[in-house]
């Protein structure tokens, strides 16, 4: 009985705490919002009637929380046409970029890239921007990037590129009109811009301030690296200048040239139905081997006796035949294939079996 009454009161004690638990009230769990964070640091150039802006991919939702590339599904990009009266003005949408299928805009390394052309010179545009996540959020709208379309310079032509041993040689027509035909008398510079992937180059060009002639001699270049360049006319010698639209872009491959330079210090040691020769090593350090010949006459024609270059600096002529004088030369070549000129003959003889 005693046992029953125990039993008992333990469940009604349970049941009184489960009660007293149930009306705690505990903090709701809120999703994270759908709204990307605002486009920030946009950046805006125009070159003749052509604007062209970047913007880095919102790495953060409105409320500072991580968002992935992924969750966001593409831009609204707004437009107008910034009126003289200051009153308020009217954006309207005006492009869609989709990240799926961004073409004919890019997105490279964590930034959207996109132009707008055919605007009117002297027109004064804005534009704001809108990131879209994939969940449907939209963030508040960009500050506004400004540009004003002016007439540029022409576009250069007649680019060539020529590759040389670690550098680059470029040229091109001067450029002597505007972008409209008319002819042009001021200032007349040009900025090439380089890059190593093709329609992809550096924000900053080659050279540290216009060029005045219309040539370049790259030399911050690495042999068995393609490059590719473009050239913008410029109006100005100093910022801020007025740049052209893109020449048509041209590459070149610049490749090691150099030879390695002659062997020396040559030794000959005749021998028995054979002839030995040691040199001293050349210092290139992209030497690949040695190669040597080998002609009866020292001023006649010499027949190479290595079908591959010599990694080491001594030979063996086992071919040479007794009673016969011998010129012996060796020459140096690199890892590219380039040979170098053949040291001074020396003289020698295989020995006769007594």
């Amino acid at each position: 009985m005693r046992s029953g009454w125990f039993l008992t009161g333990a469940v009604l004690a349970l049941i009184l705490t489960l009660a007293a638990s149930c009306g705690r009230k505990t903090a709701p769990l809120t999703p994270d919002s759908t709204r990307p964070a605002m486009v920030r640091n946009i950046k805006a150039e125009v070159r003749n009637n052509i604007a062209y802006l970047s913007w880095p991919l919102p790495i953060t939702n409105v409320e500072g929380k991580e968002m992935k590339r992924s969750d966001i599904s593409g831009f609204r990009i707004y437009r107008a046409a910034i009126r003289s009266d200051r009153k308020r003005q009217r954006f309207r949408l005006y492009d869609i970029v989709e990240l799926a299928q961004p073409a004919p805009s890019e997105v490279r390394e964590g930034r959207v890239f996109w132009k707008d052309g055919a605007l009117r010179y002297g027109q004064v545009y804005g534009y704001k921007i809108r990131a879209v996540s994939t969940r449907g959020g939209v963030s508040a709208y960009s500050e506004m990037a400004r540009v004003t379309p002016l007439l540029s310079l022409a576009v250069p032509k007649g680019i060539s590129a020529t590759a040389g041993d670690s550098q680059v040689k470029l040229a091109w027509e001067p450029v002597t009109t505007r972008a409209d035909g008319s002819r042009y008398t001021g200032f007349v510079g040009y900025n090439v811009y380089r890059g190593t992937a093709k329609g992809r180059h550096e924000e900053t060009p080659v050279n540290s301030e216009p060029l005045r002639e219309n040539a370049l001699r790259d030399t911050a270049v690495h042999n068995d690296t393609t490059y590719f360049y473009i050239v913008r006319a410029v109006d100005s010698p100093a910022l801020p200048w007025k740049e052209s639209l893109d020449s048509e872009e041209v590459s070149a491959t610049p490749r090691d040239m150099t030879p390695p330079g002659r062997p020396a210090g040559i030794t000959v040691v005749p021998g028995v139905g054979r002839v030995f020769l040691t040199w001293a090593e050349n210092n290139e350090r992209d030497l690949d081997g040695y190669h040597v010949y080998r002609s009866e006459k020292s001023t006649g024609d010499f027949l190479r006796l290595t079908e591959k270059p010599l990694v080491r600096t001594t030979f063996t002529d086992e071919t040479a035949k007794a009673g016969i004088t011998y010129y012996y030369a060796i020459s140096a070549v690199d890892k590219t294939g380039n040979e170098g000129k053949r040291s001074k003959a020396v003289k020698a003889y295989a020995e006769q079996i007594q």
